[in-house]
């Protein structure tokens, strides 16, 4: 017990508070003349007030520290050690294994803080030289300008300034669905004034719907011209009548002929109004093929930053972070901001860039994950129980090995994860009865597919956008890397097998 008690004096000496910092803000190594830059993050909401301070304990084991991470039913330190990154490191043993086991499980959605310095970044316009290089950079310019009028509204909503509408078929809308299809209508049609345009809104209840739409209306012109004049200070100013033929362009109804667009202005609206993830989803149909896409997803953190739940992982800023971004100056703007646009051409790669242009920053290459580690995967499905049976997805992710919780998000932005790697799989398995409509996907799809994924039904079949307003599928959606499809594929039957016992 002398000895014991001796050993734990020693330890408690070697101890280092870091009470004050919390955090290493960066990790070096020196690699072939490169530095690879860890910025590591806490996961937490808050710091619990009854935790001891948090620690850095000095081993004779080379490992790296990162912060600690809470739990709703237990607080303790976290090390991970960078075995992959950091060949030769040894893996510690005992209870600190355990605790790098934890802290393992949470590496997947933080690969892309640990290939920062690493990512293919470019000059040159990504399509230049392609066939659709004029309306990448129309699709890109529309959404960025929607993008800042979802934003206010967004935060018009958190204050309650503004409220969001029920419509006819139990779906949340808000002024920024109408405004953002108005202005990317306005956008593309400043280029491609004879478009054929496929949208989820319409003008009806708007223009029909008496003093109340009218007023409703108005605030969606001043909206709409207030985010033109943002851009294009020298364009005429929209009557609310033209702002409602904009919105109008929205009627088409797609099909394998001719080109014409297709847009979800606010895909996951409920999560908009609840202040959380949503996206701005644009694709581009040609002859039948999807063949563009563009997706602005003003929340999405630039790199896979969490906070965890007691079921799931939810895409989220750490208090340091969020300090950091609230402190301004060129580093938060470069390598703390929020607000990711997903491009991608046929042939030609997915791209990220940020949502503002006003951060300089040139666009990025990303791809979906190279190969399939069970105990390190993450699989993607929708928030809601409502959109998606979470049992059956639970189901095939155990069937596939995979250990992690899901991460669940709103929106499109589920394809982005799968696209740049904070995910491996997504799966959507909705209602018998419902009917997935094509602006749900059309963008999300090709972003996944240009990163080097798959994407099909439940049965193996890829998804047609050439059908008109809806799309045909066997049992639901799923999203994986190539290596990969063929395993979810099985697990599938397996899960759809056993249920049917």
């Amino acid at each position: 017990r002398e000895r014991e008690r001796e050993r734990e004096k020693r330890g408690r000496e070697r101890e280092t508070s870091f009470d004050d910092r919390r955090h290493f803000p960066f990790l070096f190594r020196d690699d072939d003349k490169k530095i690879v830059i860890m910025l590591l993050l806490a996961s937490s909401t808050a710091r619990p007030s009854s935790s001891a301070p948090l620690t850095r304990k000095t081993t004779t084991k080379k490992s790296f520290c990162t912060t600690a991470h809470h739990h709703s039913h237990r607080h303790h330190r976290t090390f991970f050690t960078a075995t992959k990154a950091f060949p030769g490191v040894v893996v510690p043993k005992g209870e600190t294994r355990r605790r790098y086991e934890c802290a393992t499980r949470k590496r997947r959605l933080h690969a892309s803080l640990v290939a920062v310095a690493e990512e293919t970044t470019t000059k040159v316009a990504p399509a230049s030289g392609t066939k659709y290089e004029k309306e990448n950079e129309i699709a890109l310019d529309a959404v960025r300008i929607a993008s800042t009028i979802c934003d206010k509204v967004q935060a018009q909503l958190m204050r309650m300034d503004e409220k969001s509408i029920t419509k006819g078929d139990k779906s949340l809308v808000t002024l920024a669905d109408y405004a953002a299809q108005a202005v990317i209508a306005w956008r593309i049609g400043q280029d491609e004034p004879d478009m054929k345009f496929l949208g989820e809104e319409d003008a009806d209840a708007l223009v029909n719907g008496g003093e109340d739409g009218k007023e409703v209306l108005r605030k969606i012109a001043a909206l709409v011209n207030e985010a033109i004049h943002s851009f294009y200070p020298d364009a005429k100013q929209l009557s609310d009548d033209e702002v409602a033929a904009l919105i109008d362009k929205g009627k088409g109804e797609g099909g394998p002929e001719g080109r014409h667009w297709i847009l979800d202005p606010v895909d996951g609206t409920l999560g908009f109004v609840r202040g959380d993830q949503y996206a701005i989803a644009l694709a581009l149909m040609d002859e039948g093929e999807l063949v563009l896409g563009a997706m602005g997803c003003p929340n999405m953190p630039k790199t896979g930053d969490v906070l965890e739940f007691d079921d799931a992982y939810s895409y989220g800023f750490s208090p340091r972070t969020v300090s950091k971004m609230l402190a301004g100056g060129s580093s938060a703007k470069m390598d703390w901001y929020k607000g990711c646009v997903f491009t991608a051409v046929r042939g030609n790669g997915c791209w990220i860039w940020p949502t503002s242009p006003d951060i300089k920053a040139n666009p990025t290459k990303v791809q979906v994950s190279s190969e399939f580690e069970p105990q390190k995967a993450r699989f993607c499905e929708p928030v809601m129980k409502a959109n998606s049976s979470q049992g059956f997805t639970a189901s095939v992710a155990d069937n596939l090995g995979i250990e992690s919780k899901p991460l669940r998000i709103y929106s499109q932005v589920k394809y982005g994860s799968v696209a740049r790697a904070d995910a491996d799989v997504f799966m959507k398995f909705p209602k018998a009865e419902y009917r997935e409509k094509v602006w749900d996907h059309a963008s999300g799809v090709i972003l996944v597919e240009e990163a080097g994924g798959v994407v099909t039904d439940a049965g193996g079949t890829p998804l047609d956008f050439s059908k008109g307003r809806y799309l045909e599928l066997d049992r639901g959606i799923v999203a994986a890397s190539a290596a990969l499809h063929e395993k979810l594929m099985q697990a599938i039957q397996l899960s759809w097998d056993s249920a049917a016992l």
